[in-house]
């Protein structure tokens, strides 16, 4: 019977020293995740940034545009 306490033991503190490890691999997954949402947020910002600079760049572009078309139309006239 001796024995057999021995190998349940021995199971008992392998179980406990793999449930221990899993637990400090879910931490460092958490830290992982958490790391990876801050850069997913801050890209997603930056991705804003460059889409509103590129629809102001697209207006830009426009008005330029109608305002070469302007001078043209008023250097014909005079």
């Amino acid at each position: 019977m001796t024995q057999q306490g021995a190998v349940l033991q021995g199971y008992n503190n392998e179980l406990v020293k793999c449930v221990e490890d899993l637990c400090m691999q879910r931490e460092e997954l958490n830290k992982q995740i958490q790391q990876a949402e801050v850069e997913k947020n801050k890209l997603q910002h930056e991705i804003r940034i460059l889409s509103d600079s590129r629809m102001l760049l697209n207006v830009l572009k426009k008005e330029v545009g109608n305002l070469n078309k302007a001078a043209e139309l008023k250097s014909n006239v005079t």
